[in-house]
């Protein structure tokens, strides 16, 4: 038997709901005109009561137009599908409803019987899909949703087989959520899940159902059933809809998780596979999608440190051999996003602590330290990402060398090598992963290191130092500027000019020029 669904008018004309109400037997295609409303403040009043399964709104009304109704329906009611209605001058705020999450617009002109009925209709083949029955009044989805929510806590529970194929007529399931902890606010959590749901309707295939579960662990998550022949192509549409959600919305995982066919094994998908997936994003931060059939390469074989020999270094003062030992290995182990999140700050929360241990015992004044320390134990703990926890650590590290006095170049052996090192081969294609490899150093901790040591970055004092460089050359050869861009380490001349300008604030024509005139 085909749903009736539920419509609700929303118009400050009367003529036009009127005319709205004429257009079609609308029994006779599905639907019912369940109520009317002259404005949005009044078709909210009503929302309860009436239930409506689509709105069709007018844009411009007194007290509340349909802008801001849109926004609040979608904020309320998100299984709410909203049409809306309008003149030519109006597409500015028809676009911004479409923000929102709005199936569909009308235009008035249009507004003829076979036209409306095709957008009822393309909007309401989704909606079947989706399972929109009202969840206040429907007893088979609270039953569907009820035996979901118990299989995911990890509680026996069956459907009846008829109730199970109406609502699940395929053969294939699979979980696919986006991680909202980044998000703060619960207003904005709820508009992002609604902007996803909008996203499925408009990119999903039709033969998809899927239904939307409730907030999990700051996670919005669908459970998704298809055919299995079309699988490869649901995922194509949900990966394409992930890039568009990509592009505005930073810092957020989607997941799409192991598909299953038994729908009993859907608590253990869920435990096993869905929330693992999501843990991997502390890891993986650079990955919007992680998904179950493409997750990256593992990293090989790795030695275990050895905490106590780290602390005989330090002992032994050999500093800077043990931080680099140690901050190579943590990078390391972050590349293995398998392994558990506690274990991973703790190994960090633990170095922090045996670091400030031992120093206190070789006598060193440690007493700003010892007071900080719970201040990184907590930033670790915090921490939403293994980069973020590093860096917590290498600010720590920085701390213990001030405290050291390894921050001098005058008492840091290291420093000064690497200074002198530039200063040798700053013509030459040297990079940061380049000097890291040659002085033993992991590349990450090389950058805040010799911020934290130097005053400045890397990249700076490199282009500093060519720079300066290029000025001699500039004021004592003829040699034309690609000949001085190249032997200064600038394979790119135009690159070199914009460094340069940047460095001098002027070209180097200019600076030519200008040293002529000067002499």
């Amino acid at each position: 038997m085909k749903p009736i669904f539920k419509i609700m008018i929303v118009d400050d004309e009367m003529l036009v709901r009127q005319g709205i109400k004429h257009l079609l037997d609308w029994e006779q295609e599905g639907y019912r005109i369940a109520g009317e409303a002259s404005n949005g403040l009044e078709a909210l009043s009503m929302m309860d009561e009436v239930n409506p399964h689509i709105i069709i709104t007018d844009i411009v009304m007194p007290i509340m137009g349909g802008e801001k109704l849109v926004k609040i329906v979608k904020e309320k009611y998100p299984h709410v599908v909203v049409i809306v209605l309008s003149s030519f001058s109006e597409y500015d705020y028809v676009r911004s409803t479409f923000q929102n999450g709005v199936a569909d617009y009308i235009l008035k002109p249009k507004l003829e019987a076979d036209y409306l009925l095709s957008i009822l209709n393309k909007t309401t083949a989704k909606m079947s899909g989706m399972k929109l029955a009202d969840p206040a009044i429907d007893p088979e989805e609270k039953k569907v949703l009820l035996a979901i929510e118990k299989l995911m806590t990890g509680y026996e529970s069956l459907l009846e087989p008829t109730l199970l194929h109406s609502w699940f007529p395929h053969k294939q399931f699979a979980f696919f959520g986006a991680d909202m902890k980044h998000i703060k606010d619960s207003g904005n959590k709820l508009m992002f899940a609604n902007e996803i749901e909008s996203g499925i309707r408009k990119f999903v295939l039709d033969s998809a159902v899927f239904i939307r579960l409730r907030f999990v662990n700051e996670s919005v998550i669908y459970l998704f059933n298809v055919d299995p022949e079309q699988w490869d192509e649901l995922a194509i549409e949900l990966r394409y809809l992930i890039s568009e959600i990509a592009q505005r919305v930073q810092e957020t995982h989607f997941i799409i998780s192991q598909s299953f066919t038994d729908f009993v094994s859907l608590g253990a998908i869920y435990r096993d596979n869905y929330l693992k997936l999501n843990r991997y994003s502390f890891y993986l931060p650079e990955r919007n999608l992680i998904e179950n059939d493409h997750l990256p390469s593992l990293p090989g074989a790795y030695q275990e440190i050895d905490m106590g020999e780290l602390m005989d270094q330090l002992r032994r003062k050999q500093f800077q051999k043990a931080f680099t030992e140690f901050l190579e290995y943590v990078h390391q182990r972050s590349m293995d996003y398998r392994m558990d999140i506690f274990e991973f700050k703790s190994l960090l929360g633990n170095f922090i602590f045996n670091v400030a241990t031992t120093l206190g015992k070789m006598k060193f004044e440690i007493g700003s330290l010892e007071e900080t320390k719970y201040d990184y134990f907590r930033k670790i703990d915090e921490a939403l990402y293994a980069s973020d926890a590093i860096a917590v650590t290498e600010a720590f590290i920085h701390e213990v060398e001030r405290t050291i006095g390894e921050t001098n170049p005058a008492v840091n052996p290291n420093m000064t090598k690497l200074l002198e090192y530039i200063q040798n081969h700053f013509a030459d294609p040297i990079t940061l992963t380049g000097v890291a490899r040659q002085f033993h150093f992991n590349a990450s901790y090389l950058s805040s290191y010799f911020t934290a040591h130097n005053g400045e970055g890397f990249s700076e004092y490199l282009n500093k130092v060519r720079v300066e460089k290029a000025m001699e050359l500039l004021e004592i050869t003829e040699k034309s500027i690609a000949d001085i861009s190249a032997s200064v380490g600038y394979s790119d001349q135009s690159y070199f000019t914009k460094v340069f300008k940047k460095q001098t604030g002027i070209s180097p024509s200019r600076y030519r020029r200008r040293d002529v005139e000067q002499s």
